[in-house]
């Protein structure tokens, strides 16, 4: 019995070239993410309107995820023990929406 393992059937070669594009494609969508990301906070940090934007939009996808959730255990669809993270999401959007009020706008 030979230690290394050998496989009945070759990777054939349209397999490795679909495994190279997919990284590829992968790795530029991830870089492109990122550099995204950074406009976005450079942008955040000259434009308080922007800034405030972002806060309000973060804030009330977590209020609406929590009106959800309460939603479904109320018409009896999830379990109470659902509501166990509530609280958390709750300290998010209390957190983002108190950063939002906060942020100074110039007069324009």
């Amino acid at each position: 019995m030979s230690p290394v393992t050998t496989t009945p059937a070759a990777v054939s070669p349209m397999m490795i070239a679909a495994v190279i594009v997919g990284v590829l494609a992968l790795s530029a969508f991830l870089g492109w993410s990122a550099w995204r990301v950074f406009k976005s906070a450079e942008r955040a940090e000259q434009d308080p309107r922007y800034l405030r934007r972002r806060l309000v939009v973060l804030g009330l996808l977590y209020v609406g995820f929590a009106v959800y959730g309460i939603e479904e255990v109320v018409t009896g669809r999830e379990p109470l023990q659902s509501l166990i993270g509530l609280p958390i999401g709750a300290l998010f959007a209390w957190f983002y929406l108190r950063a939002a009020f906060r942020v100074k706008i110039p007069p324009a």
